[in-house]
């Protein structure tokens, strides 16, 4: 073998010399100078970079040549660079190279740059092509008009390639998508499948198969072709297509919570480009789903620099803000989606829970209806929120909104999360206390009383020493649910001073320091405890439990399986190591983790709980209730788990069958408020109004500081038309210290609701004396604003002055300032929330129209921009047509007037300017009848007397 290498390498040699000295670039060997043959196979071989040096060499020494301006189009265009390949290819058809050799790149090459219109203007369907080239370009054709939503044009363009190709998989495709979009599957399916039985090995195709999977749900069928096309030696396709084709992988692996895969996909694609917005989506949505919140805005504020109009980047970055409670940023993202597109539920479903989560009950309310049926109450809608806004109504009122993994019966409140210490858990299991004063407090702490826990065990006599650990560890738990997280302090390390030799005050001690931040010496103490007893597993527990909130998980996870070890049955370690695996985003794990709790002891209700909070922090409500229904199959007389199945069925939209276990539940533990408010939201949504009624009569004679059922109550009474009952329940919170604030507000909502708008005034101005915060502030302002109170823009005012970064409340100064006329203190507040937020829809549509108003050419650029982001809003649609006949286009308002009109017929301002637009395109007769049909509604409007004067001109009677 070494001998014929030898005589290889010699004739090698001796044809690269004979080459050189003759310059025969056809031995496929490159010149000094370049060769158009020579960069022509490198084209055809997929070596682009290599073809492009060649033809740039060429054009060094003959910027003229024409096949070489065309190699270098192709090439270019090859490379991911089609502006440059439209250059080059537009030199070589000036140089004279024919039509039928650039038409196909050059089409290709607009395709791409997504200039739609010029792609037919280039490409005549009537050019006397042969017939391959001739199919190519009908396909570009009905791409292009694919692009353009001409489905019709691109059909027949589809079909002509057909006739010519009748299997060119191409025109399949063109088909296939029109199938698709159409949502014809089945059809599309079957082009496809043409497409792939007469190239089974074409990209195109295979990249149309995995959108149909995907676009269908079927994420694995979606990923498992993208995988197949990217594993493709040399396919024909562009760069762009195989940055497609990843991307989409990406997002198939994101929809599986396949997020290391994702993660990989991503990295790889930033790599590859950039800058691409959609790249830094994706990771934001995995980092969201991941729960690493911050680094989500960081990936979203890249998407929103470079596209500023992106919408799922608007939806997220507000579902972020929400998720970190900056209700006034997730308002804002939230608002500029609805202004773009009405129709859609999730985003005004979110913007909902947004506003009740401010306190703004009633513009929540408002912001909801139009998806609920037809006939729902205020309280049944206030029910639905309340309900979604307490991410689980299986745990006590105190625990709603928090924001861990999975959350378990009683320790959350504790220190959140994942990252539990043991020790309280340890005592969340214990079953209820012996002793009756500690019964009672334990039932205080259920209810979300923590405060009266506190005076319950403060005011409890001396005892055994037994009565006396118990009654330090729930004054301690007590005290960190009450937010006293200094006298938890205080009151844990008197205890471990007490027993400096007992493991378990030292593990208190420590559980203290985590609910206070003190992390460093809480460590300290759960190393002071395991000194003291090595084998104790709640130590091991605990420091694993501080290990998962610092985000060491690695430590935490080997603490947890050391102590899982030492205890291999060991149900609330299996659950810790569940909660870890949820916090790192593995779902899939942390539902094995829970099963396995669960099987190892098929009564712990704490396993099922984490696993029903799972399924319903993934909106997979169906399975949330079917686990609740194994828990309390499993426990039938418990009426925790009782209520858990009720509340996870009502999370799925089962009122009826919450009722019966919900029922069951209040019957077997008729004293726990949670039990009856659920059950009493299930009545309500199933219409038995007195039986809700009595449920939440009987929480608060309980417990008349019970907020949530005092609000629905109230509200009912309402509904009754009873307001002197229902404001009657708001003032008896006002005299309990923890709920007066809470009062007020809800008093003024009913005031509100009942349009006493001066009364509400009131009732909001007293609640700000005593907690100011920004839902009273925006409480106030409506309530000063309806009533007609002089200056109620003042406490907006205030706000900013403090809060300057409040973009939201800055919206609402402006429009206030807008309607009052008050233009150039609203256009301070319009740009301003321009300058931080770019593409916000209501202050560029607001700011045109005043900018029109006032003749200033800025308003045209604000209106288009406005426009495009909402291009089917009658409002802006409006704003846009009224600039454009401002800057003499009456032409080019006069569809988009059309359109608004016929969106929105009943608005006279849109008529008015409708009719302006027809007269000044000489359509008279069209412009009289319209401001004819504007006089006999008899609306008043702004530009009443100017269309008064419009329909006199052109010969109308005189006006009303």
């Amino acid at each position: 073998m070494r001998s014929i290498e030898s005589n290889q390498r010699g004739v090698r040699r001796v044809l690269t010399l004979l080459c050189l000295g003759l310059l025969l670039t056809g031995c496929g060997l490159a010149s000094r100078n370049g060769s158009v043959a020579a960069g022509e196979k490198y084209q055809a071989s997929g070596k682009y970079r290599a073809a492009y040096i060649e033809a740039k060499k060429v054009l060094q020494r003959d910027d003229k040549n024409g096949e070489a301006w065309l190699l270098l189009g192709k090439a270019s265009l090859m490379l991911g660079e089609p502006k440059d390949a439209l250059s080059d290819l537009d030199k070589a058809r000036a140089a004279g190279v024919p039509e039928a050799r650039w038409a196909v790149p050059m089409g290709e090459a607009l395709l791409v740059t997504q200039q739609f219109d010029k792609v037919l203007q280039t490409l005549s369907p009537d050019t006397p092509f042969e017939p391959g080239v001739k199919a190519r370009v009908d396909v570009l054709r009905g791409n292009a008009q694919r692009g353009l939503r001409q489905p019709d044009q691109a059909r027949q363009s589809y079909e002509a390639a057909l006739r010519l190709e009748p299997r060119d998989p191409r025109a399949l495709v063109g088909l296939s998508r029109l199938a698709s979009d159409a949502k014809d599957t089945a059809t599309a399916d079957r082009y496809i499948q043409q497409a792939l039985a007469a190239s089974s090995e074409n990209p195109q195709a295979w990249v149309a198969k995995a959108d149909l999977a995907f676009e269908s749900g079927d994420a694995p069928g979606a990923e498992s072709d993208y995988e197949k096309v990217l594993g493709f030696k040399n396919p024909d396709w562009l760069p762009q297509d195989a940055f497609y084709a990843q991307v989409r992988l990406a997002d198939a692996q994101v929809r599986q919570k396949k997020y290391d895969q994702a993660l990989a996909n991503i990295g790889m694609l930033e790599k590859m480009s950039p800058g691409q917005p959609y790249t830094h989506y994706l990771h934001a949505v995995v980092l969201y789903e991941q729960r690493h919140l911050d680094d989500a805005v960081s990936q979203l504020q890249l998407v929103l620099r470079a596209s500023p109009d992106n919408v799922p980047a608007q939806m997220l970055m507000g579902a972020v803000n929400y998720a970190q409670g900056n209700y006034g940023q997730a308002e804002m993202y939230l608002s500029n989606v609805m202004g773009v597109d009405q129709q859609n539920v999730p985003a005004r479903k979110l913007l909902a829970l947004t506003f009740y989560r401010q306190g703004r009950s009633q513009k929540a309310l408002s912001t909801l209806r139009p998806t609920a049926p037809a006939n729902a109450s205020d309280a049944e809608l206030l029910a639905l929120l309340q309900r979604a806004a307490a991410e689980g109504a299986g745990l006590p009122p105190g625990h709603a909104g928090s924001s861990g993994a999975a959350s378990s019966l009683s320790s959350q409140a504790a220190a959140g999360g994942a990252g539990t210490p043991a020790v309280v858990t340890t005592m969340s299991g214990a079953g209820r206390p012996q002793n009756p004063e500690l019964a009672r407090a334990a039932d205080a702490l259920a209810n979300g009383n923590p405060a009266e826990a506190v005076r319950l065990l403060k005011a409890m006599p001396a005892s055994d020493s037994t009565t006396r650990t118990q009654r330090t560890t729930m004054l301690v738990m007590a005290y960190v649910r009450a937010g006293q997280t200094d006298q938890a302090v205080r009151t844990a390390a008197d205890n471990a001073a007490r027993h400096p030799d007992d493991s378990a005050a030292h593990l208190l001690y420590g559980t203290a320091l985590v609910a206070a931040g003190k992390h460093d010496e809480a460590r300290a103490q759960y190393n002071e405890a395991m000194k003291l007893d090595p084998k104790n597993v709640a130590a091991l527990m605990s420091l694993g439990s501080l290990d998962s909130i610092e985000r060491h998980y690695p430590d935490a996870e080997r603490l947890y399986q050391k102590a899982l070890d030492k205890d291999p049955r060991n149900v609330e370690v299996m659950a810790a190591l569940g909660k870890l695996a949820a916090a790192q985003g593995d779902k899939a794990g942390a539902i094995e983790r829970f099963k396995q709790a669960i099987a190892a002891s098929p009564k712990s209700a704490a396993a099922y709980i984490d696993l029903v909070m799972l399924y319903s922090e993934g909106g997979q409500f169906e399975d949330a209730a079917a686990t609740a229904k194994q828990l309390a199959d499993a426990l039938p007389d418990n009426p925790a788990a009782l209520n858990a199945f009720g509340a996870a069925e009502l999370n799925a939209g089962h009122h009826d069958v919450a009722m019966q276990p919900l029922q069951q539940a209040v019957k077997l533990a008729p004293t726990v408020a949670l039990y009856r408010i659920n059950l009493a939201r299930a009545q309500i949504l199933g219409k038995d109004t007195k039986g809700a009624q009595d449920n939440l009569a009987e929480v608060i004679k309980a417990d008349p500081g019970q907020v949530q059922a005092v609000a629905l109550l109230a509200f009912m009474k309402l509904q009754d038309h009873d307001q002197q009952g229902a404001v009657a329940l708001a003032q008896s919170l006002q005299k309990q210290p923890a709920t007066r604030v809470a009062g007020f507000t809800l008093e003024g909502d009913l005031y509100m609701a009942g349009k006493a708008y001066a009364k509400a005034a009131d009732a909001y101005q007293q609640g700000l004396k005593i907690q100011y915060d920004r839902p009273l502030v925006v409480k106030s302002f409506l309530a000063q604003s309806a009533n007609g109170a002089k200056n109620p823009e003042g406490v907006l005012e205030a706000w900013l002055a403090k809060h300057s970064d409040d973009a939201a409340m800055r919206l609402m100064l402006a429009q206030y300032y807008l309607d009052h006329v008050q233009n150039a203190q609203a256009i301070e507040q319009y740009e301003g929330v321009l300058k931080a937020y770019p593409s916000n829809i209501d202050a560029l549509n607001n700011l045109a129209w005043i900018y029109t108003e006032q003749k200033n050419p800025k308003a045209l650029a604000l209106a288009a921009r406005a426009h495009k982001l909402a291009p089917d809003s009658p409002g802006i649609q409006d704003t846009y047509a009224w600039a454009l006949i401002e800057a003499n286009q009456a032409k080019a308002a006069l569809p988009l007037l059309q359109q608004a009109n016929k969106a929105a017929p009943n608005v006279p301002a849109i008529q008015y300017h409708l009719a302006v637009a027809q007269a000044r395109t000489g359509d008279k007769a069209g412009a009289r009848g319209t401001l004819e049909a504007l006089q006999k509604s008899g609306a008043n409007f702004q530009g009443k007397s100017a269309a008064n004067k419009l329909y006199q001109e052109l010969g109308g009677g005189s006006g009303n």
